[in-house]
């Protein structure tokens, strides 16, 4: 399959992922969008998930190729020091912006405490 209709599916894919309840909520969630950037600065420094676990080993930590493959999928058992051991190996400066949307409206449902 060429790259031109190898996009084009990938794009039809999303779309209709788009419209599933909840996958929108997914992908935005914290565990998704820091997969992500650990991912990329993974792929800036050329680094394999292995070649990284060798660095935090070398650190004096411990993890393992699993737990990488696990954060970079967004999974949402990953505890902020699994996070602090990679963000060391892949350069120890973070910056993390947080953006809030739109005040969320409070559900008719949920109690009001004075």
């Amino acid at each position: 399959m060429n790259k031109k209709k190898f996009n084009k599916k990938h794009n039809n894919l999303m779309n209709l992922l788009d419209q599933v309840p909840g996958v929108n909520e997914h992908m935005n969630s914290f565990e998704v969008q820091m997969g992500k950037e650990i991912f990329q600065r993974r792929l800036e420094l050329g680094l394999t998930q292995s070649e990284l676990v060798e660095k935090i080993l070398k650190q004096g930590d411990k993890i393992t190729q699993a737990t990488i493959s696990k954060v970079e999928c967004g999974d949402n058992t990953v505890g902020s020091d699994t996070y602090n051991k990679i963000f060391r190996a892949l350069g120890d400066h973070i910056e993390i912006e947080i953006k809030f949307g739109e005040y969320p409206k409070r559900s008719r449902c949920e109690p009001v405490f004075t």
